[in-house]
């Protein structure tokens, strides 16, 4: 079954560079343009590396779309970007202000925050919470172990939801 998608207008208004050990790529933002999403602001990043990775070759062509919805050229050798986000934020900071069409998809994430006796746990990619009188069982999505927590040593729970918009494509507007 595939999943809904949406369009929306929107300005390309904020590039930041991320260059952690292992990891490199830029922060990507949006305002959206006469939409119903209900949101001021579409954040995406585009991974770059360190190395020529899957994920790195995605974060390339996003980095490409959106050079091309500026009608900004391309480096000769788009690969010369992977694992330098630096660079490639000053490639986008050309691009700041250009009108794009994205394509988005609805994303949520559920976590939940449980107050122990220890201290504090929060568990993230939650899918599940069975209970019975004496245990309480999380289940996790993308196969993460499961948590499991003795009922009486837990003061207090929440459940929290995260809402994004991922970003699928990016062409002119």
């Amino acid at each position: 079954m595939p999943l809904a998608t949406r369009q929306a207008t929107a300005r390309f208004v904020d590039v930041e560079p991320l260059a952690e050990e292992g990891r490199a790529g830029a922060w990507l933002g949006f305002r959206p343009e006469r939409s119903r999403l209900g949101v001021d602001r579409i954040e995406d990043y585009a991974d770059l590396g360190p190395g020529l990775t899957v994920p790195a070759v995605f974060g390339l062509g996003k980095v490409i779309r959106l050079l091309r919805a500026a009608r900004i050229a391309p480096p000769r050798d788009p690969v010369e970007l992977v694992g330098r986000g630096d660079l490639a934020a000053k490639w986008l900071e050309r691009a700041l202000g250009t009108e794009v069409r994205l394509e988005l998809r609805p994303r949520t994430s559920l976590c939940l925050v449980v107050w122990t006796e220890e201290g504090v746990e929060t568990i993230r990619d939650v899918e599940d919470v069975l209970e019975d009188e004496r245990t309480i069982l999380v289940r996790r999505l993308r196969g993460h172990p499961p948590v499991s927590f003795d009922r009486a040593r837990v003061l207090r729970r929440r459940t929290e939801r995260e809402a994004w918009h991922e970003v699928l494509d990016i062409e002119r507007a």
